[in-house]
């Protein structure tokens, strides 16, 4: 019961909270302080939460459900499960590392700034929380209010740009998601006399596999365009170069997790023979776009295009790791979501405090090793944690990704369904070498390159940026060093997951070989 009420409390802060920088206005650092205090808050229930869950039970817990529409079978469910353990972590702990790292901006200054951060927060809790798929939808869409006024309003030169294709982009993914919706809510109503969207119900529909087929291309499609995945992420360079360090940290820390996270929730487990007919075709779709995001970055000199590239790169590796439809591929999947997220927000977040010392011309600062040491280290790590260094979270996640996209291929080519599989194993496999080809090369022309020194100093990272990227740098190398311990929560549902698809997939006929 005590864990139900810090759910619902961790749910509501953020947008109860959001009054308070309103309020109170430019008030000095008050505004800032309370935000900081009620995200700080979120994170400790949070963490609370996450560490008396239980993983191996493979169930839903400290669940709340209050009824909303009862006539269409409408609830406010929603509860803590092994889908959604990792990216409740991980969203309750960049939100306030983000306000810390843009404290004495304009940007951090502003009361706008501070609503739409809360509102934002809770709208993403809210969509990783919901066990109703209609609730689930509306926070899903809830999500881009808040950040494409982010955008607009703190953005670069071509803001409005970059957030009219974001914003168009993830709606035009968003209508084919209604329309699943819509189609589960009526096909429940029809089997089992009532309208209903609790997942547990929609999970237990009796579909056909046309029908599986369609509902899952529908949800597929969506979540393609908010990870995203090639050939649908062309709002991607404009949105991540365009956006404020804030912005861009959480768009592709956790924003873009929340495609990554509608396959596992909701792809799989509700049409999951739709799932395994359509996985060869989504692996092949993986491996193009982690080699495509790769060979662009591998061509950037501009750093945050460069970090924006790799990023597309390492969601491909989520989606291999899902489509392997392998427990441990599935394991690697949501640990790389984890590891991603906090990698690359640290990244860009570094390129943000490096913007805000040089302004423009932090494109052609170079040397800062012996500049300004603190922040060499700190961004060392995080590029070595980028390109998968073994005993950080990246080598765990990748590993552990090829290792199950292995496994399916094998499977599928002994079961006499080709070698499109592993072929697209194999390609993934060797942009592990262009990732460190290109993350090496950044690293060096921004630390190590004394040919071209700026002008004056640049100052070196203070206590409170240090601080707040400590966290991102604890959890990087907790991962690396036990993975068992972190699989240990989400073992239950990926055996549940696993299961169903696994008995249908070297009996599907594959859509990509």
């Amino acid at each position: 019961m005590a864990e139900s009420t810090m759910l619902v409390t961790a749910l509501l802060l953020p947008f109860l909270a959001a009054l308070v920088p309103a309020v109170l206005g430019r008030r000095g650092a008050l505004p800032r302080v309370a935000t900081l205090g009620v995200m700080l808050a979120v994170l400790w229930l949070v963490v609370t939460l996450f560490g008396a869950f239980d993983g191996g039970s493979g169930h839903a817990q400290f669940a709340v459900d209050a009824p909303f529409i009862p006539s269409l079978g409408i609830g406010l469910r929603f509860a803590v499960d092994g889908y959604n353990a990792y990216l409740l972590l991980l969203t309750a702990l960049l939100f306030p590392v983000v306000l810390a790292c843009a404290w004495g901006t304009a940007e951090g200054r502003s009361p706008l700034y501070l609503v739409l951060l809360l509102l934002l927060e809770g709208a993403l809790l809210g969509t990783f929380l919901a066990q109703d798929l209609l609730v689930f939808f509306v926070l899903w869409e809830a999500v881009l209010i808040p950040m494409v006024l982010l955008i607009l309003v703190f953005g670069g030169p071509q803001r409005r740009r970059a957030a009219i294709s974001f914003f168009l982009y993830t709606m035009a993914g968003s209508v084919l998601l209604l329309a699943a919706v819509i189609f589960l809510g009526a096909e429940a109503a029809r089997q089992t006399g009532q309208w209903a969207f609790d997942y547990a119900t929609l999970a237990g529909l009796q579909l056909s596999r046309p029908q599986q087929g369609l509902v899952f291309l529908a949800i597929a499609l969506a979540c393609m365009v908010k990870s995203p995945l090639f050939p649908f992420h062309a709002w991607l360079p404009l949105a991540y170069r365009e956006a404020s360090p804030s912005g861009t940290a959480l768009m592709a820390g956790v924003l873009s997790k929340m495609g990554a996270y509608g396959f596992l929730r909701l792809a799989l487990p509700l049409a999951p023979e739709g799932a395994s007919s359509f996985a060869s075709l989504f692996v092949g779709l993986a491996a193009v776009s982690i080699f495509y995001g790769a060979v662009l970055a591998l061509r950037q000199r501009n750093y945050k295009l460069l970090v924006a590239y790799a990023s597309l790169s390492h969601m491909g590796y989520i989606v291999l790791g899902t489509f392997s439809l392998q427990a441990t591929g599935l394991h690697g999947a949501m640990v790389q979501m984890l590891s991603h997220g906090v990698t690359v927000a640290g990244l860009f977040l570094l390129l943000g405090l490096l913007e805000q010392r040089r302004g423009a011309a932090y494109l052609q600062v170079h040397g800062l090793a012996t500049r300004a040491p603190r922040f060499a280290a700190v961004l060392m790590l995080f590029v070595l944690a980028s390109l998968a260094l073994p005993l950080t979270s990246g080598f765990a996640a990748e590993f552990l990704v090829l290792l199950g996209a292995f496994g399916a291929g094998m499977a599928r080519w002994q079961a006499g369904h080709g070698v499109g599989v592993l072929l697209a194993t194999l390609l993934a496999a060797t942009c592990v070498v262009i990732g460190a080809t290109y993350m090496l090369r950044f690293a060096r022309s921004l630390l190590f390159d004394d040919s071209a020194l700026p002008e004056r100093l640049t100052p070196d990272l203070r206590p409170r940026e240090l601080l707040a990227l400590a966290p991102l740098l604890l959890l990087i190398f907790w991962i690396g060093v036990r993975p068992g311990a972190w699989m240990e929560r989400t073992e239950g549902t990926i055996t549940g997951l696993a299961r169903p698809v696994a008995t249908a997939v070297l009996g599907a006929q594959p859509h990509a070989e």
